[in-house]
């Protein structure tokens, strides 16, 4: 089978500013999206990045930071209303887990564990089941969700795409 996630060979120009974006946004700029709470990524932040702007010159989306609360688990789940994402763990102290099915669900199971390299992008299979175990500190990912006509875009699709865009750091 297939890993469910693949690395982008573009280190991000902008992981320490998401990370202090993150960390200096007051609580009710965080809000509820799915089971998480989010804020908005500003467009002032992405256009620093030319992975992200290529990325935005074919196709469409928004991103956000994720935050998880400390000593919380998001359940097995496959996302409904998206194929794909496009993240990266902006603060990694080793304190959480995500882990994908690899193989047939039951009680017992086979997993593939995603391990997030620093400052690196992923594109990930949103329709694998898939679950993040965070531990004791609170947890910020920054994600791209595709919308429009992208909302439907394959983990193939993105991969295609991320192989074919030239980008210099």
């Amino acid at each position: 089978m297939a890993k469910p996630y693949a690395l982008v060979e573009s280190e991000s120009l902008i992981s320490k500013t998401l990370l202090l974006h993150a960390k200096l946004t007051p609580d009710d700029q965080w809000v509820p999206y799915y089971n998480f709470v989010v804020t908005p990524v500003p467009g002032y932040i992405l256009k620093l990045d030319s992975f992200i702007m290529n990325l935005a010159r074919i196709r469409k989306f928004h991103a956000g930071i994720l935050r998880m609360n400390p000593n919380t688990c998001y359940n097995w789940h496959s996302d409904t209303d998206r194929k794909v994402g496009l993240n990266m763990l902006i603060e990694d102290d080793g304190d959480s887990r995500t882990l994908f099915i690899a193989g047939e669900p039951g009680v017992v199971f086979d997993t593939e564990e995603l391990r997030y390299k620093p400052d690196m992008y992923y594109a990930f299979n949103t329709q694998v089941p898939h679950m993040v175990l965070n531990t004791s500190k609170p947890r910020y990912l920054f994600s791209l969700e595709f919308l429009e006509e992208d909302r439907g875009l394959t983990f193939n699709e993105l991969c295609r795409d991320i192989e074919g865009l030239s980008y210099v750091n």
